[in-house]
């Protein structure tokens, strides 16, 4: 995610720090200061830590259990409105979802178990009391986590109980039917929260617009990868793919973005890929450091690579997630055959939704191969592009057989 800085590692997660959190964490400090004075200061800070390290347990909860089950996991990030876990892939059995979703709030249920005995029952848990001491922090906590456990609860997307509904509901429904029942019930119940909110607090009102764009979210996203789902990679890679040389200035780059319309960049070295370069690197590169600045002082190493005929949904998983604007080079036997983009996606989807029927497809001249999982012809390979050996220890780098 961007604007999030890199705090640890748990079991091979990376754990991550978005800036905003650190706006609010001195907004609670200044709240803090302004009440009490320098001691509320600190008390409100370590609160609002406190209650952020149980998020973190919350979600590495989610993500060792996902480990577990074979869904991997890139990276946590905590925000003011919560943890975000960045998934490699999705799990769609339903049984395994459950499992992973459960795993979360139950860290919650036996925190507030461990801290009860020294703090009591809590009179109330919707409402976090600003501590003053170190039991009124022991306190804070037990309310904080009995009230993430209750929340998570409630079946609505982007809450676990919207994806343990939705679960629930795949044991019977198809994964995609499922999800779109889950999300509508989950945007009844945000209504729901906006009317009770307009008579009693505004607080509801935001946690069920909160609630209504989680649930739209979750279930388009759903939809899109319902509709990739029997794509190979060829089957909307760029065959013609503009490339740079280490040596380039990064205004050769800019040129090329104005000619082809294409945003990222192989890096190729006498055969070799050594890396890949963006658009908004190149723009970066031209305004801080001057045109004649050579593209290796700015390309991505990291290269992730697919086959021809992988399926598309495990080769781009990351960029149909949103979690990078990296593109996918495609190579076959040695050779660089294309590249897929997000707007590569985008632009097949934004087709797709516009075609209605398979006689309306005949209509407007879709190759079969795009409406079709039958397995095309081998796709040519680039005139004058020779074979091309991957980077050799990139962190991410993915054989082409395959992305993890």
């Amino acid at each position: 995610m961007k604007w999030s800085l890199p705090i640890g590692r748990v079991s091979g997660i990376s754990l991550r720090l978005h800036v905003t959190f650190l706006m609010f964490l001195a907004f609670i400090a200044y709240a803090g200061f302004m009440d009490v004075g320098l001691s509320g200061a600190g008390w409100a800070v370590a609160m609002f830590c406190s209650v952020f390290a149980c998020i973190a347990l919350h979600e590495l909860g989610h993500s060792v259990v996902a480990q577990q089950l074979g869904v991997q996991v890139r990276s946590i990030t905590l925000l003011p409105i919560g943890g975000v876990a960045a998934l490699r892939n999705f799990p769609e059995n339903p049984w395994h979802e459950i499992a992973i979703t459960v795993a979360g709030p139950m860290v919650n249920a036996a925190i507030a178990c461990v801290l009860i005995p020294f703090t009591g029952t809590p009179s109330h848990w919707l409402i976090v009391a600003m501590p003053q001491d170190v039991h009124g922090l022991l306190l804070s906590l037990t309310q904080a986590n009995i009230t993430l456990f209750v929340f998570n609860f409630i079946p609505a997307f982007p809450m676990d109980g919207g994806r343990l509904l939705r679960a629930v509901l795949a044991l019977a429904l198809p994964y995609r039917q499922a999800t779109t029942i889950a999300a509508m019930v989950g945007q009844g119940l945000a209504i729901l929260f906006v009317v009770a909110g307009l008579k009693f607090s505004f607080w509801l009102v935001l946690i069920g617009v909160f609630i209504f764009l989680g649930a739209e979210g979750e279930e388009r996203f759903v939809r899109m990868r319902s509709v990739l789902r029997n794509l190979n990679v060829e089957d909307v890679m760029s065959r013609e793919v503009a490339m740079l040389s280490p040596s380039d200035p990064v205004s050769r780059g800019i040129e090329l973005i104005y000619q082809t319309g294409q945003d990222d960049f192989p890096v190729l070295e006498q055969g070799r890929l050594v890396g890949i370069v963006a658009r908004s690197g190149l723009i970066e590169a031209m305004n801080a450091h001057g045109a004649n600045t050579p593209v290796m002082a700015i390309m991505n190493a990291n290269v992730t690579l697919a086959s021809p005929w992988e399926k598309l949904m495990s080769a781009c998983e990351e960029i149909i997630s949103g979690t990078t604007t990296n593109a996918v080079v495609v190579v076959d036997d040695g050779r660089l055959v294309g590249m897929v983009s997000p707007e590569n996606i985008n632009r097949y989807l934004s087709v797709q939704s516009n075609i209605k029927s398979p006689r309306r497809r005949r209509a407007t001249g879709v190759p079969p191969s795009l409406v079709t999982s039958q397995t095309p012809a081998p796709p040519p390979v680039i005139s004058g592009v020779p074979p091309i050996v991957a980077p050799q220890s990139p962190a991410e780098s993915v054989p082409p057989s395959g992305l993890a």
